[in-house]
């Protein structure tokens, strides 16, 4: 659950000032909606008083922050994240007055869907971590290193492990049972119904090639409060595309694959790759010349990291977006055929 604060509260949280129950108490507030804005007014910062609160008041413990500073309440309707901030210690306890609507209209229970095929933002993946950041500091710092991909030294495992859950559209055991557990204690039942529908669209995508046969799915990439998505898509290569380097062929072994992202700095990059047995070619396309520091040094850790595993292969560059190979995705009209 969330909500903007739009009320006074006491000293410690922003512009706060404790108010009286009032005499005749509305009736009680509607079930709430995930993601619904609503009015909350602070009645105390104190343990309540139970036979003196109104019927739309709630007892409130403050769990923590979300990344951006918002401070986040767990009550019987669920988490509530207020907008504002307040340097009151997590584990304060609050009692919290409900401004909403006997009639509110009807809206999504939900965040809005993942769409797989465009965009870069995925919205439940965002508000999980920051609800486990808000309410389990240790347990989403565990989760940001060991299943999130981010451009670090477990890139590689981590992607592969939350490809695979992918593949089952399996959303709780990629988060794992703790997390899982977590997350319904705290009232967000709703949050996690709706990451396991945006994994299950996600796997359905990566089933139905493209009439070009790609298969595209979405990852999320970075840290935690700043999560965004990256688009791979795979495929056999065609013929033409399999020639090994020595003009041998390697039939029906080879994948290609490409690789959409976007960094805050470089801007779009895709990574157009060609894997063969033991071998790798890969072309970094971007909208502008890379520094030729950069470029050195990618060339460097590309190079270190084939002989690692034992792999051959070549490594370019090239600059323009007349240069980015799109995929055709069927559905939603051509693009750029490659």
């Amino acid at each position: 659950m969330q909500a903007r604060l739009r009320g006074a509260q006491p000293p410690g949280l922003p512009t706060a000032t404790p108010i009286s129950p009032a005499p005749s108490p509305p009736s009680p507030p509607a079930p709430l909606r995930h993601g619904q804005n609503l009015s909350v007014r602070i009645l105390a910062v104190a343990e309540p008083v139970l036979e003196q609160l109104p019927p739309n008041a709630l007892p409130a413990t403050l769990m923590g922050s979300t990344s951006q500073g918002q401070p986040v309440l767990s009550t019987p309707q669920g988490m509530l994240v207020l907008k504002g901030q307040t340097n009151l210690p997590p584990g304060t306890a609050l009692t919290v007055l409900l401004d909403v609507p006997s009639t509110v209209e009807p809206g999504p229970a939900m965040l809005p869907p993942l769409d797989p095929r465009q965009g870069q933002d995925w919205p439940a993946m965002k508000e999980v971590m920051a609800m486990l950041a808000a309410t389990d500091p240790v347990l989403a710092r565990h989760l940001a290193q060991t299943i999130l991909p981010q451009p670090n030294k477990r890139l590689t495992t981590n992607l592969t492990f939350f490809l695979a859950a992918l593949r089952g559209g399996d959303a709780a055991g990629w988060l794992g049972g703790d997390a899982v557990d977590s997350l319904e204690r705290r009232g967000g039942g709703r949050l996690l119904a709706q990451l396991r529908e945006d994994f299950q669209a996600v796997a359905r995508q990566a089933a139905e090639p493209t009439p070009e046969g790609w298969r595209s799915m979405v990852i999320p990439i970075g840290p935690p409060e700043q999560i965004s998505r990256m688009q791979l898509a795979v495929r056999h290569a065609l013929d033409g595309e399999e020639k090994t380097g020595d003009g041998g062929e390697e039939k029906g072994k080879a994948q290609r694959f490409l690789l959409d992202l976007s960094f805050s700095r470089l801007g779009p990059m895709q990574l157009d790759g060609l894997v063969r047995p033991g071998r790798l070619d890969l072309m970094i396309r971007t909208l502008d010349l890379l520094p030729a520091e950069l470029r050195q040094g990618i060339g460097e850790l590309f190079r270190d990291s084939l002989e690692t595993v034992g792999f051959a292969g070549t490594i370019g560059f090239q600059t323009g977006a007349h240069r980015w190979a799109k995929v055709q995705t069927g559905r939603q009209g051509p693009s750029r055929r490659v």
